[in-house]
């Protein structure tokens, strides 16, 4: 198949190349002319993707039209912040594809919309719009370590022909039917993973992360259900498993963050140190947002933003946590 994917970065690229070795014909969009231009060249995607080069056979290109001219499948692989900006882009182009695949994890913070529901808005992707999540640091999958994923979408042979396509030897994908579910439980595990870096940051053990993974779980589920998603969706690898891989690998940036943070640094100087995103930043105020508008108690989330965003010392956090009235499990 031909793949065209929006976004050059550390995930976007390792998706790509690893495509490519599973014997598709990949097309990468670099949103900035000059870097694009290096890339392209150099094949070099430093510094978010160190060790390794993208082959020369995969087209890198500043222009989106030429990267989703006549492609099978449109691959999201932005941050989540940007994605209704590249929507309203694409709005005019004529280019028609066959799937829309999000690899994005976040909630847009303004409108609090899912990924799937942002890539909505453009009328060629209704009803071809597929979501690919699970426990997946890029880093690790360039490397030849093996993980699997979740795929979920609007047409159930879609999903089963994508399953069939994008599944290498290192990379199993499984089918699902809950999309809220799996979008929602791969955007709030990057909160607890911030409360995870916290912890480590803090100089606190397993212990504490083995609370706050299994509270944030809860936590991830209440809101969910609410929303309209399955439970079960939250025990499997867009729920527990990416929230565990997160929140314990020091490879991930969400939990890199938080331990900054948890060391003393305010959140503008822990970013200005960072080369990627981190996610859970904006998703930490959108979930707050979600939680308060369907009345549901998301502790540890308002812990995170009241350190992330209101000054609040991570020791006065866990106190707030650790003080709460008590009640069953």
């Amino acid at each position: 198949m031909k793949i065209g994917i929006l976004g050059c970065g550390n995930w976007g690229s390792v998706f790509g190349i690893m495509q490519h070795h599973n014997g598709h014909v990949i097309k990468i969009w670099e949103y900035d002319r000059d870097r694009a231009r290096t890339v392209n060249e150099t094949r070099n995607n430093e510094p978010f993707l160190i060790g390794h080069t993208i082959p020369n056979e995969i087209v890198i290109d500043w222009k989106i039209d030429t990267i989703l001219d006549n492609v099978d499948i449109v691959v999201f692989a932005i941050p989540s912040q940007v994605l209704s900006d590249v929507i309203d882009t694409m709005q005019n182009m004529r280019a028609l594809s066959d799937y829309y695949l999000s690899l994005v994890k976040g909630i847009d913070v303004n409108t609090l919309r899912r990924p799937s529901e942002i890539i909505n808005q453009l009328p060629q992707a209704r009803g071809k719009i597929y979501v690919l999540s699970g426990p997946c640091i890029a880093n690790e999958i360039i490397r030849g370590e093996p993980t699997a994923a979740v795929l979920v979408g609007s047409d159930p042979v879609g999903v089963q022909e994508l399953q069939r396509q994008l599944t290498t030897n290192v990379f199993r994908i499984y089918q699902g039917s809950d999309i809220i579910g799996v979008e929602l439980g791969a955007a709030f595990k990057n909160i607890i993973a911030l409360a995870c870096g916290i912890s480590d940051g803090l100089g606190f053990g397993s212990n504490a992360k083995g609370a706050l993974i299994a509270r944030g779980i809860v936590e991830i589920q209440r809101l969910g259900v609410k929303m309209g998603a399955d439970a079960k969706t939250f025990w499997g690898l867009s729920g527990l498993g990416d929230l565990v891989t997160t929140s314990f690998s020091e490879e991930s940036r969400n939990h890199t963050l938080g331990r900054k943070i948890g060391e003393g640094k305010i959140l503008e100087r822990a970013r200005s140190e960072m080369v990627m995103i981190a996610e859970g930043v904006p998703t930490a105020e959108a979930v707050k947002k979600l939680a308060d508008q369907n009345h549901i108690d998301v502790p540890i989330c308002e812990v995170v933003c009241e350190i992330l965003f209101h000054k609040k010392s991570p020791q006065e956090g866990i106190r707030d946590l650790m003080t709460r009235s008590l009640k069953h499990e």
